[in-house]
């Protein structure tokens, strides 16, 4: 099994090879760099060295952080309150509410849009990479292959995911290790 840091220099000789090696294939720029959930601790204490050895390969990485990205949305949405008054509820309280999160993310566009709007910021920046990192607090709320299907055609840099879970088949992942087998990525899977 290989460790994060080979997994992550078998990522750095993807990103050399840049975006045209990856156009002429029909995919995006992005990759995923699956690493098993226990682990989702050393891969955030590695991030440092991660975007100081991307910054010595020329690269020009910006962070996404999806727990950061979440938490300020859900601190400035009308409904706060509403949603924190369904959590200390019954069990059925707290699947309507976990229902009702996942239809105002989804609708609202809170992930996408984010990704969007750090892919328009980067694009004119040849060295652009993004990296899109906590994964873990899109669970249960969201699929990432869902967004990244959305997505399609619109990654424009080199677009790194941090995914916290297992490889399946060539094209299939297990998120955080406890969800069914998903074939619907489209990416570069490393791990």
């Amino acid at each position: 099994m290989q460790s994060l840091t080979e997994k992550f220099n078998e990522l750095r000789q993807h990103l050399k090879g840049g975006i045209s090696s990856m156009k002429h294939t029909g995919f995006d720029p992005v990759y995923y760099l699956v690493f098993p959930a226990e682990e989702m601790l050393h891969a955030k204490q590695a991030l440092p060295q991660i975007l100081a050895q991307l910054k010595l390969d020329g690269f020009h990485p910006r962070v996404l952080s999806m727990t950061r990205m979440l938490n300020e949305w859900f601190r400035r949405h009308k409904l706060r309150k509403a949603w924190q008054a369904g959590l200390s509820s019954s069990e059925n309280d707290r699947q309507q509410f976990k229902s009702t999160f996942s239809n105002k993310l989804e609708k609202e566009r809170v992930v996408v849009d984010a990704i969007l709007k750090e892919l328009e910021e980067l694009k004119s920046d040849s060295h652009g990479l993004l990296l899109i990192t906590d994964l873990e607090a899109l669970h249960p709320f969201l699929h990432i292959s869902g967004i990244e299907q959305q997505l399609t055609g619109r990654f424009c840099v080199p677009t790194v995911v941090f995914y916290p879970g297992t490889r399946g088949g060539s094209q299939s992942l297990r998120f955080l290790g406890i969800h069914k087998e998903n074939g619907n990525y489209r990416s570069i899977h490393i791990g």
